[in-house]
This record gives C-alpha cells, structure tokens and sequence, in this order.
C-alpha cells in the first residue's frame, strides 16, 4: 500500500516538475488541504461546524468567558517575540479580528502587551504582571487564556508568527522590512508609548488590507493564499482559512474601509498613524531621531543593518556547519531575517536540505513540493529548479 501511494505522490511531483506553476495552481484551486482533495466549504458549513467545536470546547471549559454571536468567528492574531537564542516567546503584539460572516464587516480588538494580568505563581516582580509576559513564563495558553478574559471572547482559531515569519509576511506584501518592523516596533515617541503602538499595528493591518487584497484577485490566488497561510502558524485549516477569504474578496471588503472597525481594551485615546511605505526612512529616522537624546548607552538603535545582518549570517552558517539540530531554526524560518536576497535563497535551500534529515519518504516529498510552490509563485526560478532537482533523488 505504501508503494502505491509513493508512486501516486511521484505522478503528482513529476507532473510538477513538467508543468511547473500551473500544477501547483489546479492542485489548490481544487481546494486541496493538506494533501485532501476536498471542494472548499461553503460560509454555512464552516459555521455549523465550528457550532458544534464551541459547544464541545465550552462543555469541557469551566470558566465564564463565551464565543460571542454565531455569525463572528473569533481570530486571535500574536506576534511571538521568538528571535535567536528566545525560548520562552513572549506575546507582543495581541489582536483579536471578529469576523462578521453574515455582514462581512470585521472588528479588530487590540490588547496593549503590557496590560496588567496575574501570573501563577505570583512570585514575580511587581513590575512582571503583563500580559506579553504571561505568555513567556506560564506558557501561551495560559497567555491566551488572559486574552479572551480582557476582550471578552474567546478565540475560535489562533495565528501566531515569530519574528522571521512576519518578514516572510512583509515582503509576500512587498512591504520594506526594516522599516515596517521599526514602525510596528516602535513606542518611545508616543505619550502613551504601548498602547499606541499596539493601535498603529491594527492600523497597519487594516491598511494592509484596503491596499494589498487585490493581490489574491488574479490566477494565482489560491497558490498565493496557501503561501501565506503556511508562513505563519495556526490550528486553523486552509480550506476554512480560504472559504473566509474568497467571502471577503466577493464582498470587497477592501472598499469598505469603514467597515473596518478598530478598538482596544483596555481603552486608551489613541490616534490612527498611518505607515508610509514610500517614505518609510525618512518617517522612521523621524520618530527614532526624536527620542534619540532619551535613549539609553544600551540601546542599539545605532548599530548599523550591515553588522546586524553579518552577525545573523555567520550565525546561520556556525548552525549549519554544526552535528546540533537545527529545529529551532527551521521552525523560526530565522533566515527569512537576512536582507541579502541570494543569501536568503541560499540558507532557505540549506535549511530545506537539513529537514529533511531522519524524515519519512513522504513526509521529505511533502516539504519539497511545497518549497517547489513557493518558489514558482513567487518567480524564483532558479531555487524551484535546485528544488527539483533535489527532489528527483527521493523519487
């Protein structure tokens, strides 16, 4: 049985590698998740199956806090601080998005990292009680528990990214990294310093909407919705998160910014600021040169990207030429950090090689084709060729 199916993934990889992009578009346009061929869902059935996962999640739960009105889904989104040498990820940036699937509206409820919450147990500085901190010492699930009980919902899905995964995101947006993590990163120069900040990424988010939703309206749509979907990690299945998107492309939601609505609890004042990715240098040296005077002689606002990017390097390399398991790295995707882009493509093609090791036949055939997709989406030619050729020695 496992010959046959072997020879079924090999018809499939071959067919591939002979029609390069256009394979991988009629696999995913069919719908297929996870290797199932499945039609995608319709909006109805996505909800009457997620009904009854809340009424068999509320029976095993003991506290207080509901899923809300039927027609939202609750997605809460985290941005993990997982960067090298980080264990123990802390939650700094926290959005619940409320998704309205009658109306097609969406309701982004941001939560400031340094709001106050208890962490078992309780022996920890006064000044530790927070939420992007209860996520580090009393484990993400604690964290999200803290969440749901501040916005008063709890979350149907999760997405979390590390730190390298929301690059991978920025440029599938064609976004400047740099720049646009400063500004996502960036407090020192608001009076109320996190709360703002914690607006200016929901901001950035609705904005990332209204500008950038016309990328997945052509026919490579869906290869581009699994792209994405993959960056990033959720327990939230692709045909669910595809069946939310394709509503929200047919009701055009990125024409109805108003129906985009934005708020946070705690309630802080905050102002909308927008990210100007055409005069992004000049916008963040305005803020940073603001603050400058104030910043401690530890802050490393002044080393420059090319020593940055040279330490990450050599990093990556001591890793690989290493025996260590690489795992850490893999499941960061780290070298989605390095800016240089034949370096990016190198250690991505690298990293892909050390996964495999130890692997099942077809769990290997599984990561190479979806490395081949990724590359033939985004025009890298060369890299889906090495990804090829790599994968015609396991076939």
């Amino acid at each position: 049985m496992r010959k046959v199916f072997l020879l079924i993934i090999s018809f499939f990889v071959l067919g591939l590698i002979c029609f390069g992009a256009w394979s991988a578009y009629f696999l995913f346009a069919s719908g297929s998740d996870d290797g199932v061929w499945v039609e995608p869902p319709t909006i109805d059935d996505v909800v009457a199956q997620l009904l009854n996962e809340r009424g068999a999640r509320l029976e095993e739960d003991t506290g207080d806090i509901e899923f809300g009105d039927d027609k939202v889904i609750n997605i809460l989104v985290l941005g993990l601080d997982s960067r090298k040498g980080n264990n123990e990820p802390h939650c700094d940036a926290i959005h619940m998005f409320s998704l309205n699937v009658e109306d097609w509206t969406i309701a982004i409820t941001s939560v400031p990292r340094g709001t106050y919450t208890y962490i078992p147990p309780g022996t920890y500085e006064e000044n530790q009680y927070y939420l992007a901190n209860a996520c580090a010492f009393a484990g993400l699930d604690y964290g999200i528990a803290q969440i749901e009980r501040i916005v008063g919902v709890k979350a149907d899905y999760v997405v979390t990214a590390g730190f390298s995964q929301v690059i991978g995101v920025l440029r599938f947006f064609d976004m400047p990294t740099t720049e646009s993590l400063q500004w996502l990163r960036h407090r020192q120069s608001y009076a109320i310093g996190d709360p703002q900040r914690s607006h200016n990424q929901a901001v950035f988010m609705k904005d990332l909407i209204i500008n950038h939703l016309e990328k997945f309206r052509n026919e490579w749509g869906v290869p581009m919705q699994y792209l994405l979907y993959k960056t990033v990690d959720t327990d939230m299945d692709f045909k669910v998160a595809r069946a939310l998107l394709d509503g929200y492309l047919e009701a055009e939601i990125d024409k109805r910014p108003d129906d985009i609505v934005l708020q946070m609890k705690p309630y802080y004042a905050t102002v909308d600021y927008h990210f100007d990715p055409e005069n992004a240098e000049e916008q963040i040296a305005a803020l940073v040169n603001f603050v400058r005077p104030y910043l401690s002689d530890q802050d490393l606002s002044d080393r420059s990207l090319e020593s940055i990017q040279a330490e990450l390097d050599k990093y990556l390399e001591g890793r690989l030429a290493s025996d260590n398991s690489v795992e850490d790295i893999i499941d960061k995707r780290l070298w989605l950090q390095i800016e240089d882009h034949d370096r990016r493509e190198y250690f991505d093609y690298e990293f892909l090689v050390r996964s495999l090791e130890g692997l099942e036949d077809a769990d290997s055939l599984d990561l190479i084709t979806d490395y081949i997709l990724e590359k033939t989406t985004i025009g890298e030619e060369e890299s889906a060729n090495k990804g090829r050729e790599l994968l015609q020695k396991y076939l």
